[in-house]
């Protein structure tokens, strides 16, 4: 058994869906082509069952072979006790006669010791459960004798369970009889929907649109150790040295100069603005594109007056940030970016190397 761990899922590339509301989730649900909804069930299970504090793991099992098994989400380290999620795409909710076959190969890989009987077995299909099987699975120990029944339309021919076919021998005969299908039940389309509502690629499939972007706090007065050694910090500080005709090391000798610890302090808010931007986009599109196509933008708009003549590093710092203020920039997916943010981004370009606020190449000083 070929066992898949859940794979990295990278963007989608098509957005077009994002801020459609024009159809009903539930009615796309059923209406979703077969590859789509393979990537559906593969983002739910990357983005809400691995993410529950039920397992500790989650996987996707291999291909054809997957013995009934389409995704298997273990409950301890051993990897002996787990619940298996069967996933079917049907124009019509799953009747009785579509799916003894399911039934038929969870009774025979546990019998042949395959793998162990699961402590839950969920049905996970586009357009539900129809009504006569709904009533099997809430009276399971009717299962047993309808499986047995039609054991040879549905589960004996040959590709249906095995290749060669598969007989109703005694022992499994006996098997299937005592098995215990009260471990049988649904994850319906709508709770389906509501769990992968809660993920990342919810919307790139059913719509509905971006969270609110959250309000970004004033960080606190004390830097922590990360953003004391961080390049902007670093070259801000060199440009208050040089404004100051003094050494300018930390914050407590930066406090005696009012006007200076004030720009500092607008400084640092509007990085952290950018960096709660960084995060948003990251969270609600899977990675950092959409928030480095804006750096970039900032980049093109303000290098050039970055890069001119000053007499002071600090007159940089400021004509730069004025510039990157003045920069029209709105996109379809977040809509305007705001002041803070546009200045925030200038911070950290120069944390990436891209820009350089001191017009030296001097090694830079820790505060």
């Amino acid at each position: 058994m070929q066992v898949i761990p859940l794979p990295a899922i990278g963007s989608p590339q098509d957005t077009s869906r994002i801020f459609d509301v024009s159809i009903n989730p539930l009615v796309r649900l059923r209406t979703i082509e077969a590859g789509e909804f393979e990537d559906v069930v593969c983002q739910w299970a990357s983005g809400y069952l691995a993410n529950s504090e039920h397992y500790k793991n989650v996987v996707q099992m291999g291909g054809s072979k997957d013995s009934g098994r389409d995704i298997v989400a273990y409950l301890d380290e051993t990897l002996q006790t787990f619940d298996i999620f069967q996933c079917k795409r049907y124009k019509e909710p799953l009747s009785p006669s579509v799916y003894m076959s399911e039934f038929g190969k969870l009774c025979y890989y546990t019998m042949i010791g395959k793998y162990n009987k699961p402590r839950k077995y969920f049905i996970v299909a586009s357009n539900g459960i129809g009504q006569d099987l709904r009533e099997l699975i809430e009276h399971p120990e009717t299962i047993n004798m309808q499986l047995i029944q039609t054991w040879d339309k549905y589960c004996k021919p040959k590709k249906k369970i095995r290749a060669d076919g598969l007989p109703l021998s005694d022992q499994l005969k006996e098997y299937v009889t005592n098995f215990d299908f009260g471990i049988v039940s649904e994850v319906s389309p709508q709770t389906l929907l509501e769990q992968f509502a809660t993920t990342r690629w919810y919307k790139y499939h059913f719509g509905g649109g971006l969270r609110q972007r959250p309000r970004v706090r004033k960080p606190q007065e004390e830097l922590g150790p990360d953003e004391v050694t961080m390049e902007y910090v670093c070259q801000l500080m060199q440009t208050y040295s040089q404004h100051e005709k003094k050494e300018i090391r930390d914050i407590e000798t930066l406090k005696k100069v009012k006007k200076l610890h004030g720009h500092f302090k607008r400084q640092r808010e509007s990085f952290h603005n950018a960096r709660a931007l960084k995060r948003f986009t990251r969270d609600e599109f899977i990675n950092d594109e959409v928030y480095d196509d804006l750096k970039n933008q900032i980049y093109h708009g303000v290098i050039d007056t970055c890069e001119a003549r000053f007499q002071e590093d600090l007159d940089r710092v400021n004509s730069t940030i004025e510039r990157a203020q003045a920069l029209s920039i709105k996109t379809s997916e977040l809509g305007d970016i705001n002041i803070l943010e546009k200045s925030g981004m200038c911070h950290d370009l120069v944390n990436d190397g891209e820009m350089r606020w001191v017009d030296n190449d001097q090694e830079n000083t820790d505060i």
